[in-house]
């Protein structure tokens, strides 16, 4: 019978290189954790240029008062802004509103309401199935009939663009003037789209 031999054991290359590495890594590991723990005394902090608690912020001079307010550049500045406070009557935008609703600012209001047909319109555009009702509380000011604010009361269209919109018209609206201080008023909208025959 043949001899069968055994083919030679590999030849160990490079094993020692590779000890003295993983040897090296670790010293230097411990070398780097000895110095994090036991090297609290490093250099001393530099001083801070903050002020310590004890003394207080000083000033050479004291700040300049505030300007002045400037009057809006549709007033005249020898009536700064009367018409924005609220008096005892009613007659401004604040407070309670007592004032009337001539027939002139009713047509105002509902021509206002008919004009934000066209923020409903570039809406269907996306939504075709879009509809709803809208009312919209409107406050219109004694003085010169400006909207001293407007708000969604209610709103079963739920489109935001369209709220958006809305609001945006009615807040730069200018209507007659109420009879006897500012009013609220409540403006009922609705948003159909339109049947064609």
């Amino acid at each position: 019978m043949p001899e069968t031999s055994l083919p030679p054991p590999p030849k160990n290359h490079g094993g020692g290189a590779f000890i003295g590495a993983v040897i090296l890594m670790l010293l230097a590991m411990g070398g780097l954790l000895y110095w994090k723990f036991a090297g609290k005394d490093g250099p001393p902090p530099l001083p801070s240029s903050t002020p310590s608690a004890n003394t207080a912020p000083s000033f050479e001079e004291p700040p300049p008062p505030p300007p002045p307010d400037e009057p809006d550049a549709g007033t005249k500045a020898t009536s700064p802004k009367k018409h924005l406070i609220a008096s005892g009557n009613g007659g401004g935008c604040g407070g309670t509103c007592k004032g009337e609703v001539p027939a002139a600012l009713r047509s105002a209001l509902s021509g206002a309401a008919g004009s934000v047909r066209g923020c409903y319109e570039r809406a269907l555009r996306q939504n075709q199935m879009l509809q709803g009702k809208m009312v919209v509380a409107v406050r219109v000011g004694a003085h010169g009939g400006s909207t001293c604010s407007a708000n969604i009361v209610s709103d079963s269209l739920g489109d935001p663009s369209v709220t958006s919109c809305v609001l945006q018209k009615f807040r730069a609206g200018q209507f007659p003037p109420p009879a006897g201080g500012c009013v609220d008023v409540q403006v009922p909208i609705s948003f159909l789209p339109k049947t064609g025959k």
